[in-house]
């Protein structure tokens, strides 16, 4: 038997007479004996196997993943769905336009015709009550109720045809009803006579005729003799030095305070062109100016001066449209400035006394809590005051 050896590096068997191996051309080598014999390989310990680890480490990128790949059949589903939905919006569409079928527009019910519905602001209905008042003393007054629909949004007007006869006040005392909303006037006496008070409001006109039977016989004492003061009284009025009235024919109360009883007082005004007084106390403004009110009581006096401050006013033709209002918290109002002709006098200003009580913007004036103010309208230097009362 011939000998054979093995190639040291590749492992190629071959006859011992060749000097190199026939693969690799190394001529080291070894006994076939020795080379076939099989490797023992040696168990490595766990030391051993981390030793490798921390030597490897670093050496080798983990593998990428694997992008996953979308599924072709999936998509041509999808894309068929997709053709076949638009292919059947179109065909509807289609057969709308052919006529083969009913389309949305032939759903719509175009027989009625739709009116838009307006609000009307028109007055619609106006009343008065009473038609007509009878008054016998100066200074006497009686109320005027004025009623309109509910809807209507115009400015009720109060004329009086003989001021010198009857007027009529600048504010009212407003009410909204069920059915209507209504305005409480207050007529005064001012002398002998008869008008009318012409109620206005949009192009509704409504009359109240006002009578005044001999309002003069009032201004003679009533004094009763059978009862005196005692000679320490010194009368003491309800108003310490003046008081003011801003429209013609607006009135005030005059009393005397510590009055006793059964003892009776006479009533006279120094210049009744200015203001009017009532044996009752009453005082009513006939034109701009100013005069002294005189209470008697025996031999004693007192005294108060009546500023009727709408001299001015009457000159210009300006007036507000209300001069003494009495309102409840939370109610609102209009308080406008009127020319000669009935309009609205723009650029002008308010300026409220207590703003706690109410504030104004653009004429409506909105109460807030409880009290007694003034709102001053400022118009080319002329100043127009309102007393607002809130209770």
């Amino acid at each position: 038997m011939e000998e054979k050896v093995v190639c040291y590096y590749c492992g190629t068997i071959y006859d011992a007479d060749r000097e190199k191996c026939p693969l690799c051309g190394s001529s080291v080598r070894s006994e076939e004996s020795a080379a076939s014999r099989p490797v023992q390989r040696r168990r490595i310990t766990e030391e051993e196997r981390r030793q490798r680890r921390r030597a490897a480490k670093g050496k080798f990128a983990a593998p990428k993943k694997k992008k996953k790949e979308r599924d072709p059949k999936g998509m041509r589903i999808a894309a068929f769905v997709f053709l076949l939905l638009a292919a059947l919006v179109v065909f509807y569409f289609i057969g709308d336009m052919i006529g083969w079928w009913p389309g949305l527009e032939n759903l719509v019910d175009r027989s009625g015709s739709y009116e838009p519905t307006a609000v009307n602001t028109a007055c619609e209905e106006l009343l008065v009550e009473p038609e007509r008042i009878e008054l016998s003393a100066v200074g006497e007054t009686a109320q005027m109720t004025v009623s309109v629909n509910l809807d209507c949004e115009k400015t009720v007007y109060c004329i009086s045809g003989d001021e010198s006869v009857a007027t009529v006040s600048q504010t009212a005392v407003t009410d909204i009803g069920e059915d209507a909303k209504s305005a409480t006037f207050t007529i005064t006496a001012v002398g002998t006579g008869e008008t009318e008070i012409t109620v206005t409001c949009g192009d509704k006109t409504a009359v109240c005729t006002v009578s005044c039977i001999d309002p003069e016989g009032t201004s003679e004492s009533t004094q009763d003799e059978e009862s005196t003061a005692p000679e320490d009284f010194e009368p003491e009025l309800n108003y310490d030095y003046d008081a003011s009235l801003y429209a013609r024919g607006e009135s005030l109360q005059l009393r005397v305070n510590n009055l006793p009883s059964g003892v009776s007082v006479t009533w006279r005004s120094d210049d009744e062109t200015v203001a009017k007084v009532s044996q009752t106390g009453t005082v009513t403004a006939i034109g701009g100016g100013k005069t002294t009110v005189t209470a008697t009581v025996g031999d004693k006096t007192a005294q108060v001066i009546i500023r009727c401050n709408f001299g001015d006013a009457e000159i210009t033709g300006a007036h507000l449209e209300r001069t003494d209002v009495t309102v409840r918290v939370g109610e609102t109002f209009d308080l406008y400035l009127y020319d000669s002709e009935g309009e609205h006098i723009s650029d002008i200003t308010y300026t409220v006394g207590n703003p706690d009580v109410c504030k104004v913007q653009d004429g409506m004036v909105t109460v807030t809590g409880y009290g007694t103010t003034t709102i001053t309208v400022t118009f080319n230097g002329q100043e127009f005051t309102c007393i607002v009362r809130v209770h």
